[in-house]
């Protein structure tokens, strides 16, 4: 009887040090003070955000993809710039040219968490398709959704065919990363 105890309590011990591995390396909350913060304010699930930053760029602050997306929600400059503007009610031009430091964590998803949000608002609350034009922008999406190609209420990302190859396999990704988020800390 000891030895199937003890066989249980190193299973256990097993178990919980390979969550927390999982937790620390694989699926980290980094950021997640201003993660939450930005999602409660435009109304998006922290941990989806959390999952779209782990996509683009992996939580590393200084990332510069091959299109010159920057930072951790990967914003290109003038998108940031756009968001950036809207935010603060500014159609001045003199005021759309003031540098954004768009490394910094703080006004990276700040601004990811806006344009994010104005996304799912643009598809009337429907993630997938919001995730799908945050990759691919929504000038594609839209020509998808009036092509036929993606239905305007799409409801599933399980079996989808996408034009991109690489979004579709980027909404795959944030999805089930965001799953595993819920699991791991919900």
């Amino acid at each position: 009887m000891k030895k199937i105890l003890y066989v249980f309590v190193i299973f256990i011990t097993i178990f919980l040090i390979g969550i927390k591995v999982i937790k620390t390396f694989v699926y980290p909350i980094k950021y997640f003070d201003i993660i939450k913060q930005e999602a409660i304010n435009n109304n998006i699930d922290p941990y989806l955000i959390l999952s779209i930053i782990k996509a683009e760029s992996s939580f590393h602050v200084d990332a510069t993809s091959n299109k010159n997306a920057k930072g951790l929600m990967q914003m290109i400059d003038s998108t940031a710039q756009e968001v950036n503007n809207k935010i603060n009610n500014s159609d001045n031009i003199e005021e759309s040219n003031n540098y954004i430091d768009i490394y910094d964590a703080s006004t990276n998803i700040a601004l990811g968490c806006n344009y994010f949000a104005s996304l799912v608002e643009r598809y009337e609350g429907n993630y997938y398709l919001a995730i799908c034009a945050y990759n691919a922008g929504l000038g594609n999406v839209d020509k998808w959704i009036s092509d036929g190609i993606v239905s305007p209420k799409l409801d599933s990302y399980e079996n989808i065919n996408l034009p991109f190859k690489e979004t579709e396999k980027y909404l795959k990704k944030v999805m089930t990363t965001y799953k595993i988020y819920k699991i791991l800390y919900k």
